[in-house]
């Protein structure tokens, strides 16, 4: 018997895990990084807090942000932390990051069940790992945000409808799924999660030459679902807060994001210059693949030309708002990594694809040099964990090159190169704690409230802390945020305990507040508390 060589015990080593194998992989690997973090003060600790003011409110349906109305966002992802609170008594990361860790995996099963027929079994088993390891799309899984699941629902949206347009299954079941999903959608992200399922159905038809059956598809039960979930919606709005909280969430945001652009504007190129990074590490593999299976004609079936046209119609959409974030590009993504998929599996081996592939080992592969470097001028940033992570980032590397030059084997070699990426995630979320005083402020707030209890204090006031009105997550009902400039307000704030960002004492008007009262620096000097007499 032939002894296996090592390329080959490596090879059956690669193909022999599934798709289901590979996805507990993912798991398991970005775990510590769900459960092990603090929330960031900008975006998570925010919507926590909008939940949380909800519940003390008893609102379910209009939301406020520290007494302030919040109609920027829709309510299905606030009811979700809501309930987790009401469940479990408080907010738990790992919990609450699973909202957007399933729908991204849930991503992922929906495209593998579409794409059965259409691509290669070892294809379609690795498919998650790119995806996962994709840019935006992988930090959006991660972080305590709605946008996946409108990514999910927009995605279910579209295999139902091209479930109706192929004839397979109930047509009347998979218009109502059709229905439900798009209502969801829009509960999840507004008017993203309708516009994108319309304007890509649309577009399709058109290309098919049957744009007279759109209303076939989108007929007066799907309309009506959707109809009546918003006139459920806008009807308990406007019962719980009134015409005018209304009006800024229907028009007021429509028009502010769209037409007058009062947040978030950028000229219409900022999206070609944003998905040169948004999907790192495989931008030059997902946007060479796509030009190249255009121009050689390969996305021949209805399901490929409907994932280009989802791709196309939205970044051509998207572009021609005023208001652009890089969020609300994610949606493309999932079609971007499997047509990659399609176009490797019908590529022979070339220099082209070797490059595309095996650019992000290019990355990785001095990981562990630069970091040695990096952690010398930073001694903050070194940790036993990081050389590991960085170690793993280069052997991963230099072996997926190995296999893309070598080798001549592309897929193997992007297997390779995600698998260290998890890998190295793992290793670097296992040193999170260290740093999460740096990373949220549960630390600060639990050692305030401790502190709030041994001086007595009667409510606690914030100095110069960034966004510190989130913080009433912790001190509900208690606390009161000021700016630098505002340092002369707080002697009026007897017998509250202050926390003072140690870089706001540059001041002279906080230096002047801060002279003759008790002191207290904490987290190695970042913050003060003031006991304020």
């Amino acid at each position: 018997m032939t002894q296996m060589t090592t390329y080959q015990r490596l090879a059956t080593a690669i193909d022999k895990p599934r798709f289901w194998h590979y996805m507990l992989l993912i798991v398991a690997c970005l775990l510590p990084i769900c459960v092990l973090r603090d929330f960031t003060p900008a975006n998570e600790l925010r919507y926590i807090s909008i939940a949380d003011e909800a519940l003390r409110n008893g609102h379910w349906f209009s939301l406020t942000n520290n007494g302030e109305p919040y109609s920027d966002k829709p309510p299905f992802y606030f009811w979700l932390i809501m309930i987790t609170k009401l469940v479990t008594g408080d907010y738990h990361m790992g919990l609450l990051v699973a909202f957007s860790m399933i729908p991204a995996l849930g991503t992922a099963v929906t495209l593998d069940r579409w794409c059965r027929e259409e691509l290669g079994e070892k294809y379609r088993n690795m498919a998650p790992l790119m995806l996962i390891t994709t840019g935006y799309y992988a930090g959006t899984a991660v972080v305590l945000r709605m946008d996946m699941l409108m990514v999910w629902c927009i995605v279910l949206a579209l295999r139902a409808f091209y479930r109706m347009y192929r004839g397979e299954g109930s047509f009347a079941r998979n218009q109502i799924l059709f229905a439900i999903y798009i209502l969801l959608g829009f509960y999840a992200k507004a008017f993203m999660g309708v516009l994108i399922p319309l304007v890509t159905s649309a577009v399709f038809l058109i290309s098919r030459r049957e744009g007279r059956t759109f209303f076939r598809y989108w007929n007066w039960k799907v309309w009506g679902i959707i109809v009546a979930g918003l006139i459920f919606w806008f009807g308990m709005v406007y019962a719980e807060a009134g015409g005018d909280y209304l009006y800024s969430l229907t028009v007021g945001q429509t028009v502010s994001r769209s037409v007058k652009v009062s947040v978030h504007k950028h000229p219409f190129y900022y999206y070609f210059v944003f998905l040169t990074y948004s999907i790192a590490p495989w931008t030059l593999l997902y946007v060479g693949a796509l030009v190249h299976g255009i121009r050689k004609k390969m996305f021949r079936t209805d399901m490929q030309r409907l994932f280009v046209i989802e791709i196309i119609s939205t970044f051509v959409m998207l572009s021609c708002f005023g208001s652009k974030l890089e969020i609300y590009l994610v949606p493309i993504f999932p079609f971007m990594t499997y047509l990659s998929l399609i176009v490797m599996e019908q590529t022979q081996w070339n220099r082209w694809l070797a490059f595309a592939v095996s650019f992000p080992a290019i990355l990785t592969v001095l990981a562990l040099p630069a970091y040695i470097v990096a952690a010398q001028i930073l001694p903050d940033i070194s940790h036993p964990l990081f050389y590991a992570a960085s170690a793993i980032l280069t052997a991963g590397g230099t072996l997926s090159l190995l296999l893309a030059w070598k080798h001549r084997d592309a897929r193997r070699s992007a297997a390779v190169f995600c698998c260290g990426f998890l890998l190295a995630a793992f290793t670097t979320g296992l040193a999170l704690p260290k740093y999460n005083s740096q990373i949220g402020y549960g630390a600060l707030c639990r050692e305030a409230q401790a502190q709030e209890k041994e001086w007595q204090a009667q409510g606690v006031v914030t100095l110069g802390v960034w966004r510190a009105q989130n913080m009433s997550v912790y001190f509900p009902d208690r606390l009161q945020t000021l700016k630098t400039s505002e340092a002369s307000t707080a002697e009026t704030m007897s017998g509250k305990l202050l926390i003072v960002d140690s870089k706001a004492l540059k001041d002279d008007g906080v230096k002047l507040l801060l002279e003759g009262k008790e002191q207290k620096p904490v987290l190695d000097g970042r913050y003060i508390f003031v006991r304020l007499p």
